[in-house]
């Protein structure tokens, strides 16, 4: 009995950090409310690059391909195999 006082008084706290009043968290906590949750937007899943040397497996120099976003940023960039296409880039 003692641990679910402790746990709705710092609920209460909780939401009275963000301007409510002990009226209005009692009311939370009384009745049944919905909280929305903004999601966050997905990241892209492919990367379209160039490739600046042959990867086995992948392609030869110079071309464009769209590789997973992973790999990319975890082999390809680090090792210097693989560039991000831009604007300028195509322009040249």
């Amino acid at each position: 009995m003692a641990t679910a006082t402790v746990t709705a008084a710092s609920t209460l706290s909780w939401l009275h950090s963000f301007g409510g009043t002990q009226n209005e968290t009692t009311k939370v906590a009384d009745k049944n409310r919905v909280f929305v949750v903004f999601a966050q937007k997905k990241a892209k899943k492919t990367r379209k690059i160039i490739l600046k040397e042959d990867v086995e497996y992948l392609g030869k120099k110079g071309q464009l391909l769209d590789v997973k976003a992973g790999y990319f940023r975890n082999y390809l960039l680090p090792t210097g195999k693989a560039q991000i296409i831009t604007s300028s880039l195509l322009k040249c």
